[in-house]
């Protein structure tokens, strides 16, 4: 059984949202005082041991009150063969295909059809509401220290990318920028391990994949930890098959290093890089320094590659005419009613007037706050 993130104060992501909208508080995805002060009250409301974070006992009485959503959220059905193979034939006929990357070259036919696989998917959960998408999908932050599409500003301005609205053209511009990101990182190989020049052994550190994330990444947002519990499954969206092609990969490549869930991540990365593309694309939203192809902006955006989206975003909605339009805002897990704290004690408590010199007996009530009654 795949367990829920642990939830605590500075948390963020879909799960946190979740869980506010589930205790019937302000709903923004931040875990911030509001947040643990409503977890406390549940906690004490439920025989719960009063700590503020939301771990495994606390998820479990949730689900039991509440009926939360399965996790990990399933993924969609993958698409067909023949829709792979059409969006396969579309990424081929593309300039993407045989553009040369700056000090790179041409990218393997496996990069180029894989990621425009992988960008098929992630509209089509972006259409059918899946939150990590549409937090994908908002506005540039104006935050260039952390966002990715913020420090890029001015280059999506020269494309005539617009980012500046919720919605997916920004979506579409994040993942242009990824798609040339691989080519600086891995030259497009889906099994690139750690950078060899590097001393550093760590599984949180230990670079991975197409793009070199690595997993002490995940800090920024507790959504990295749902979509390695989804594709932990392996789901056939993970499009090895896809990405494998015409690329060679030595022993070396697939050697992963460290241990626990450092060193899950470096072999999921590399078996499964859709998944690897996904996060990747999240942490560029949040922790733009990550990546120094990023930082030194030799990362291309090429407005070719926006186009091909376009192409198989359109392709998507004919072949799904009933998916619902988006909203431009994601829509949130129904509210709960707040969570009661436990009924208040009153304790009368006799104390000696300074002035008067005469005892005065005071009711004090204990419960969320302390009141005090002179009698």
């Amino acid at each position: 059984m795949i367990e829920r993130p642990v939830l605590s104060n500075g948390k963020q992501g879909s799960q946190v949202a979740l869980l506010q909208g589930t205790l019937g508080i302000f709903i923004d995805g931040d875990f911030g005082d509001a947040t643990e002060n409503a977890v406390e009250d549940f906690q004490r409301s439920h025989q719960i041991s009063v700590d503020g974070e939301v771990g495994r006992q606390t998820w479990t009485e949730l689900d039991r009150v509440y009926s939360l959503p399965p996790y990990p959220p399933p993924l969609p059905a993958n698409l067909t063969n023949a829709q792979i193979g059409e969006i396969a034939t579309m990424a081929m006929g593309s300039q993407a295909a045989s553009y040369s990357w700056r000090d790179r070259g041409v990218m393997p036919d496996g990069y180029t059809k894989g990621m425009a696989v992988t960008w098929a998917n992630v509209y089509r959960r972006y259409l059918d509401g899946d939150p990590i998408q549409a937090e994908m999908a908002q506005a540039a932050t104006g935050n260039p220290d952390k966002d990715a599409l913020t420090y890029y500003k001015d280059v999506f301005e020269d494309e005539e990318m617009p980012i500046d609205q919720d919605g997916i053209d920004t979506l579409r511009a994040l993942w242009t920028l990824l798609w040339g990101l691989g080519p600086r990182e891995s030259s497009g190989k889906h099994c690139c391990g750690r950078d060899q020049s590097a001393s550093n052994t760590d599984g949180m550190t230990c670079e991975a994949g197409l793009f070199q994330t690595s997993w002490n990444a995940s800090s920024c947002s507790t959504d990295m930890e749902v979509l390695f519990d989804q594709y932990s499954l392996g789901p056939p969206q993970c499009a090895l098959n896809i990405f494998q092609e015409d690329v060679s990969c030595s022993s070396s490549d697939w050697k992963s290093y460290g241990s626990g869930q450092g060193y899950e991540y470096q072999e999921l990365a590399k078996h499964c890089p859709a998944f690897h593309a996904e996060i990747t694309a999240l942490a560029l939203r949040k922790l733009r320094k990550h990546w120094g192809p990023i930082n030194e902006m030799k990362a291309e955006v090429q407005g070719f590659v926006n186009d091909l989206l376009l192409d198989i975003q359109q392709y998507i909605d004919e072949e799904y005419p009933d998916m619902p339009e988006r909203p431009e805002r994601p829509e949130r897990p129904p509210q709960r009613p707040p969570v009661e704290p436990p009924a208040p004690v009153e304790q009368p408590v006799l104390v000696m007037d300074v002035q008067s010199q005469t005892p005065v007996q005071l009711r004090i009530r204990v419960g969320r706050n302390v009141a005090v009654t002179v009698i």
